[in-house]
């Protein structure tokens, strides 16, 4: 009997997605990708890389003591990580056990870009009440013609 559709369970899903994430990694340690890494973002690239999935979180305050960077400055590598070389790295704010990590599912993206959203959303609001509504059309306009170019 032939089927249709090929039957995928969560634990399928989640090795796909850690084998795309550790390819990504490699290629960005390797040097291959639009950018070079800095010395201080491989470090910290090797730190986050085992760290696939939410359960396996590493603090931001054990980043700053492996990597004797300020938590700003890890923030800010993170970030270029993400957008520079796409790596899926998102943040938990759960107390104890938050951190950074790999997503591994898009529950894992959804939720780890949740406060990133709510950010920018405030941020857009701030932008309204400043601009005028033709000024925020434009802005808008120019985001998505930038969206179009990278994708």
């Amino acid at each position: 009997m032939n089927m249709l559709f090929e039957l995928r369970t969560d634990e399928d899903i989640r090795r796909q997605a850690v084998s795309e994430n550790e390819r990504q990694i490699h290629d960005a340690l390797i040097g291959r990708g639009p950018w070079q890494l800095t010395e201080r973002q491989r470090r910290l690239l090797e730190c986050l890389r085992g760290r696939q999935g939410r359960i396996q979180a590493i603090s931001i305050a054990e980043l700053v003591e492996r990597n004797g960077s300020a938590p700003r400055q890890i923030k800010a590598d993170v970030r270029e990580l993400v957008i520079n070389f796409r790596l899926a790295i998102v943040a938990s704010r759960d107390g104890d056990t938050g951190g950074y990590y790999f997503a591994t599912s898009a529950d894992e993206r959804i939720t780890g870009s949740q406060d990133y959203l709510k950010e920018a959303l405030k941020l857009l609001h701030r932008v309204a009440i400043l601009r005028n509504d033709q000024d925020m059309m434009h802005l808008l306009g120019q985001r998505q013609i930038e969206e179009g170019k990278s994708v």
